[in-house]
């Protein structure tokens, strides 16, 4: 069943990216606490760029192979040639962003030489190699995702993160090696683990390169760069304008915010590994009613995601007030409308699908700048007044116009069936939610009673089961 498959993959997704965050998260003090903070800096620093320059080096190629994988125009031979030629298109780009990162080194030794950074030329080399062998990973990873293997995935996935891990904690707790050992034995495990990934997906390979194919998929994906960099300004910008304009105190307060409204991000994050793979193979095993099956899941994941994000935002200020000592219980009510933004921002998986069926890819570009114009704007206008919660307010307006703006899109390029009505009671539920926020901020004592929040649950829970058309969608073959 599709909603079981659905469900099945994305523990065995979420619950591999939680192992390793685990693992990261007892590995992370030992390693910081071997490196003063200036190396653990560089570190930071060295990371970042590598991570923009690999994103601009894969080029959208992981969400292209996605989309036309499982294409009724794709015939089963040609799938192996799609995935190589995608492959050896990636290594290309890899070696160019390789080469940039070496002429790039050069210019950087003179202010290295001056000792003004602890990396050496060792660890500048190794992180570009990390970073393309990272690539290479993901994109065979994203390969077993379309082989419907999780359980491959995971273990491939596991054995690099692992290993990267307790080989960093080797070599810089144990060995001493600093930043040049650290990043040198992170860039030789991920190497190794390449080959593992090739024969995990050995039937998807071959010496066959259509250059036409390859072509294909970098036109479709190469859009997804400026999306990126859209995503990541859109992302950060809220606490540079906080600090700017508000104060430091106020960051901290919106990043702790930002923390607990990691588990929504976290769910959602697990059901698009799911999803992505499986949106087109819907359409190409059921080509007579796939796109009631895109709204019944549509449905399915809002209503989960109103229930979960609702129920958080519902109760965030008892929540923080709980965990948090008093300084930070003012990121109550800004977790709230992180939360609510987040059920906005787990849909945008589904509404964008219109635009990615009919490729037209630059609208992911366009709408995405338009959303970080956008969030500037909003930013500006709430910080000076509310401060991390107008932050947190932006983000939420953001999202609805983005999954809006999705939806209307497809609407336009690739329509689907939609339930208005439930869709209209849903959104109804979204704004009894956040004007119990508004309530809460201004003190309102219906919106500060526990018991009226416990029904506003309770009748959430009620309206979403039954929004749900759980007969039709569990059966239906995967």
């Amino acid at each position: 069943m599709v909603l079981r498959q659905l469900a099945r993959d994305s523990a065995i997704y979420g619950g591999t990216d939680f192992l390793f965050k685990l693992i990261a998260f007892w590995t992370f003090p030992l390693i910081a606490a071997a490196l003063s903070p200036r190396a653990f800096g560089a570190l930071e620093l060295m990371l970042t760029a590598t991570a923009l320059l690999g994103m601009v080096a894969n080029c959208g190629l992981n969400n292209a192979l996605q989309r036309f994988y499982w294409d009724t125009q794709t015939a089963p031979a040609q799938k192996p040639v799609l995935v190589s030629s995608g492959l050896v298109a990636l290594s290309s780009f890899l070696l160019v962003a390789v080469a940039l990162g070496g002429v790039a080194l050069v210019v950087y030794s003179a202010w290295a030489e001056e000792g003004r950074t602890p990396l050496g030329w060792t660890g500048l080399l190794a992180g570009l190699v990390l970073m393309a062998a990272g690539q290479v990973v993901q994109y065979l990873l994203d390969v077993t995702r379309l082989h419907m293997a999780p359980w491959r995935f995971a273990g491939i996935a596991l054995a690099s993160r692992v290993m990267i891990a307790l080989v960093g904690v080797g070599t810089v707790v144990g060995l001493g090696w600093g930043l040049d050992g650290l990043l040198a034995a992170q860039a030789l495990v991920m190497v190794a683990v390449v080959p593992l990934a090739l024969y995990a997906v050995r039937t998807d390979l071959t010496w066959r390169v259509d250059l036409a194919a390859a072509r294909k998929l970098v036109k479709f994906g190469y859009p997804f760069i400026y999306a990126g960099l859209a995503f990541w300004l859109f992302g950060s910008m809220d606490r540079w304008l906080l600090a700017g304009m508000s104060s430091v105190e106020e960051v901290g307060v919106f990043s702790v915010a930002h923390r607990f409204a990691s588990v929504i991000l976290f769910v959602s994050m697990a059901f698009g590994q799911a999803w992505s793979p499986l949106a087109i193979k819907i359409r190409t095993d059921h080509p007579q009613n796939y796109r009631v099956l895109y709204v019944d899941i549509l449905l399915a994941l809002l209503c989960a995601m109103t229930l979960l994000g609702g129920g958080i935002a519902l109760f965030a200020s008892e929540l923080v007030a709980w965990l948090m000592p008093v300084e930070y219980h003012g990121a109550g009510l800004v977790l709230a409308a992180l939360a609510l933004g987040l059920i906005l921002q787990s849909t945008m998986q589904v509404t964008a699908l219109g635009i990615s069926i009919e490729g037209k890819t630059y609208l992911f570009a366009r709408l995405s700048w338009v959303a970080a114009a956008l969030n500037l704007v909003l930013n500006l206008a709430m910080i000076p007044a509310l401060g991390a919660l107008g932050a947190a307010v932006a983000t939420s307006l953001c999202y609805l116009f983005l999954t809006s703006a999705y939806l209307y899109s497809t609407q336009r390029l690739h329509p689907l069936p939609m339930p208005w009505g439930k869709i209209l009671v849903l959104a109804m539920l979204w704004l009894a939610m956040a004007g119990c926020l508004t309530g809460q901020q201004l003190g309102h004592p219906l919106a500060l009673s526990v018991a009226w929040r416990s029904l506003l649950l309770f009748v959430s829970l009620f309206v979403c089961g039954s929004l749900i058309p759980w007969r039709r969608v569990s059966h239906v073959e995967r």
